[in-house]
């Protein structure tokens, strides 16, 4: 609660200072054009300026010490006082924009920081409530009341496999805009998997990687995929806003399995990097390894749904026909119907 005033506190500061800046960046412009103006009309000798000489004291005061107009026809006096604080009123508009974009910086990390303390304790919420309703179907009423007897747990020891691709592409903003090169959309797509890593963090997977410059994860625990589902939406969401500021939109095409055996990792990572190269963007899609796995959990937050049926085989002589589904989360399927 103290770093959270700490920092409602320092962005008060730098709202005020702000304020203050701008101010003096109106007050230096204004008295500028000001100077230029009874300059230009000093040149043209108009008899009344003598009435504003009060405004112009202490700068002519100033400019005085290096500038005396002796032996020429015009006086540059004004002109270069006009000049100083024109550039003072650029010094103090370059501080402007910079103290700005620290602001927005500040905001938007805080916005973050306390997106992901959310995520966290709902996390747990979830977990405590999950563990609830898994001792809850284990026990049985009738014999001993309240007794726990021991229920058959098939694939408890799957793991959670998830394999994903982002794509990246510049905004074209004018017809004339060039594509991005090879190693530009390269040199993007590691920012991704960079932003992509911090960002899942908290998650803790108990293996990360590249296969096929595609990044992975493991998770020891496949009763994690109803948080990890859950999370992984807004997650991405917030990385495609965040490039969007750089001009570069990106998408994703991802893919959740299970695995018993780690041995068979590169074999099921190989099977997912050809349903990634199929092309389903920002759409969540599982094989029937994950299905089967799924549908044997005592609790089903979401409902599975064919989206078909493909050849997933990397040979073109060879046959290899498996279904594939799509997730939906039962809560927005009730509220639809």
């Amino acid at each position: 609660m103290a770093d959270n005033n700490n920092k409602i506190s320092q962005l008060e500061t730098f709202a005020q200072i702000l304020y203050g800046v701008k101010f003096c960046r109106f007050i230096f412009f204004f008295y500028s054009f000001l100077c230029f103006i009874f300059w230009f009309l000093n040149c043209l000798e108009v008899e009344w300026l003598y009435i504003f000489d009060w405004l112009f004291i202490i700068p002519y005061k100033l400019v005085s010490n290096f500038y005396t107009p002796q032996g020429v026809s015009v006086d540059f006096s004004l002109a270069i006082i006009g000049t100083i604080t024109l550039f003072a009123g650029l010094g103090f508009n370059f501080f402007v924009e910079k103290l700005y974009k620290n602001i927005v910086d500040m905001q938007e990390a805080e916005e973050r920081r306390i997106k992901e303390r959310r995520m966290k304790q709902q996390q747990k919420k979830r977990a405590a409530a999950a563990a609830a309703a898994a001792a809850a179907a284990r026990t049985q009423i009738g014999g001993v009341p309240g007794e726990i007897q021991s229920v058959p747990q098939p694939f408890e020891n799957s793991k959670l496999i998830f394999l994903i691709l982002p794509h990246t592409n510049k905004i074209k903003r004018k017809k004339e805009d060039l594509e991005l090169t090879f190693q530009e959309v390269e040199i993007w797509k590691q920012r991704v998997n960079k932003k992509l890593i911090e960002n899942i963090s908290f998650s803790k997977p108990m293996q990360k990687g590249y296969y096929r410059k595609n990044l992975f994860l493991v998770y020891k625990d496949f009763n994690f995929c109803d948080d990890f589902i859950y999370y992984l939406s807004p997650t991405l969401d917030s990385i495609i806003l965040e490039f969007k500021k750089y001009g570069i939109s990106v998408s994703f095409c991802y893919v959740l399995s299970s695995l018993t055996d780690l041995q068979g990792l590169e074999k099921e990572l190989d099977c997912m990097d050809t349903i990634i190269s199929l092309n389903f963007v920002n759409e969540i899609i599982v094989t029937n390894r994950f299905k089967v796995t799924y549908d044997n959990k005592a609790i089903h937050k979401y409902d599975l749904h064919l989206k078909g049926e493909y050849n997933l085989s990397k040979n073109l002589t060879v046959t290899n026909r498996q279904p594939l589904f799509t997730i939906t989360d039962k809560k927005k399927e009730e509220i639809k119907q």
